[in-house]
């Protein structure tokens, strides 16, 4: 994805900020103009949904977050009593920051923050019209923050960290709700929407007076993985920074941690250690052993046979497409557009056989497990994770699709069916 693809003003957001103006004091800062050089809105305007059509009927001359201003604003101040709030109602997040290091440092490091006004605008149209973004949003940072404290990032660059934290899904306020909506099956065009937004958030935050530029590159390689299967730039190992890596785990560690699920975050560690920092991944395990060490919540564990099965399934799709592919000259050689697809299966063959199942025969070892509850959760969180993990390599022929060699669609489709069968 490059810079020029970024689309322009997002009618979602422009929809979001006009609607939190229904309820709240926005008002332009300076004169709105069009780029044609047509005068929309007038310095000192109030704006509401009633602007709406007018906002999106012409491109502008600025961003429209950069001309607006609110009452209200989510500020540092702000900010210090939303992370005390977190606190003070979750006790995983008070153990997570007490063994980082010095529990005020997060603290004392939000108040001294120097938000520009753009970030204090997005901030706010997050916390007003966004408002589970916004959540993960702090919970993120406060993980970020602790984990580079426990990485022992020196204490001048821990306000770039909590930035990026705080800035890193900002794109995502451009992205269509309904696409984002858990419901919703995003088709390959949709998709491109949700791989774009690391770009758009990064062309946001580049040219902020005084925004640290590792944090803006944070934000853009947030979604970036050491094994290359990332986006939007399929980025390899070094050339991702050392600040992103510690906000891509931390992302998804917010994610499992909501649920209060810490079999499922121990195996997402482990079946996506080629993907994350392995320093981010243990200084992660260290700070989180206290809650992992709590026994999970029982409760009823469905059959995985049909799961398993489904996995041996896709397992022989691939064997027959790699026999068909390994027909082209250097097909899975280190420099092929389809290496990347070699690469992904025999991991996820590899992982299969770590769990200790045959490949060629994945309920051979099942009738063993049926009397252990414990082994049996283990499995649940390995099948949930890999469902994850093959939804991700989905995604990831998507975004290569125009570069794959010229392979058909018809010929991948077995095995895509397999990775997405919920959509089949």
């Amino acid at each position: 994805m490059q810079l020029s693809e970024v689309p322009g003003e997002s009618p979602h957001f422009v929809r979001s900020v006009t609607e939190m103006g229904d309820t709240r004091d926005v008002i332009a800062s300076e004169d709105i103009y069009a780029s044609n050089g047509t005068k929309l809105l007038a310095k000192g305007a109030r704006i509401d949904s009633k602007q709406f059509e007018k906002l999106t009927r012409y491109k502008l001359s600025a961003p429209l977050d950069q001309v607006l201003s609110s009452d209200k604003a989510v500020d540092a101040a702000t900010l210090a009593i939303e992370f005390d709030r977190i606190l003070e109602r979750d006790a995983a997040y008070r153990q997570l920051l007490s063994r980082a290091g010095d529990p005020r440092q997060l603290k004392h490091c939000t108040a001294n923050l120097r938000l520009h006004s753009t970030v204090e605008l997005r901030l706010t149209v997050m916390s007003d019209k966004h408002a589970e973004m916004f959540e993960h949003t702090l919970r993120t940072a406060i993980i970020a923050f602790a984990c580079a404290q426990r990485m022992g990032v020196p204490p001048a660059d821990l306000p770039a960290v909590l930035l990026a934290a705080l800035c890193h899904d900002f794109g995502e306020m451009h992205t269509d709700p309904r696409i984002l909506d858990l419901s919703h099956h995003v088709t390959v065009e949709e998709r491109r929407f949700v791989h774009v937004h690391p770009v758009t958030g990064y062309v946001l935050l580049k040219d902020l007076p005084g925004f640290p530029s590792a944090a803006s590159k944070a934000v853009l390689q947030h979604h970036e993985r050491l094994d290359g299967s990332g986006y939007p730039h399929a980025l390899h190992g070094a050339k991702i920074d050392r600040l992103a890596r510690i906000l891509a785990a931390a992302d998804v560690t917010e994610t499992v941690l909501r649920r209060l699920d810490m079999p499922r975050l121990e195996m997402l560690y482990r079946i996506n250690k080629p993907r994350f920092d392995s320093d981010v991944l243990a200084a992660l395990r260290d700070l989180l052993q206290a809650q992992a060490s709590q026994p999970a919540e029982p409760g009823p564990i469905a059959d995985p046979s049909g799961r398993l099965n489904h996995l041996s399934d896709l397992l022989r799709a691939w064997f027959d497409l790699r026999a068909m592919l390994e027909q082209r000259p250097a097909a899975d050689s280190p420099g092929s557009p389809l290496a990347f697809l070699f690469e992904r299966m025999a991991s996820v063959r590899s992982l299969v056989l770590q769990a200790g199942f045959n490949p060629d025969d994945m309920t051979s070892m099942l009738a063993m497990m049926q009397d252990d509850p414990e082994v049996l959760a283990e499995l649940r969180s390995m099948l949930d994770e890999m469902d994850w993990l093959l939804a991700d390599l989905a995604n990831e022929i998507d975004r290569r699709s125009p570069e794959l060699d010229g392979l058909s669609q018809g010929a991948l489709q077995g095995l895509m069916q397999r990775l997405r069968p919920e959509i089949h």
